[in-house]
Order: C-alpha cells, then structure tokens, then sequence
C-alpha cells in the first residue's frame, strides 16, 4: 500500500502547524517571524515545500513498511 500527500496537502498540514504556533504566548517579533518564514520561504510550490513533502512522504512510507508485520515468525520454542 502507498499514501503519497501532495504539495499542496503537506502546505495545508504546514499552514495549520504554523497557526497553532502562532497563537502561543510568545514575543511579538517571534511570531512575525514564523509568519514571515511562511510566506517568504515556505510558499505554495517552492523549493522548500517541495522538499518538506518529499521528507513527509519518505517519512510516512518508513514509517508504513516498519510497520508491516514480517513473514517469517520466530517458533514459540525459540524464546
């Protein structure tokens, strides 16, 4: 089975992580900060957004085949 998000998901997952940052209790110049990261290097179709959704989807798919259960199962009486 293979999940892949697309750019413009991983924007979308992105745009909310930021949001919830930004509403923390943090120094003004912070939180200008994070919104100017997000809008100066992190945009829709960027470089950047392209490679933080090929990391999220190489992540996921490690994540995935970890998780498969193997075929070759140890004898109980080999504990």
């Amino acid at each position: 089975m293979k999940v892949e998000f697309s750019v413009e998901e991983v924007q979308k997952m992105f745009d909310t992580v930021v949001d919830q940052l930004v509403e923390l209790e943090m120094d003004k110049t912070d939180r200008a900060t994070l919104r100017r990261w997000r809008t100066d290097r992190m945009k829709a179709g960027s470089p950047m957004m392209q490679l933080l959704a090929e990391k999220v989807n190489a992540e996921l798919q490690r994540t995935h085949d970890r998780s498969e259960v193997s075929a070759i199962k140890k004898p109980d009486w080999a504990r």
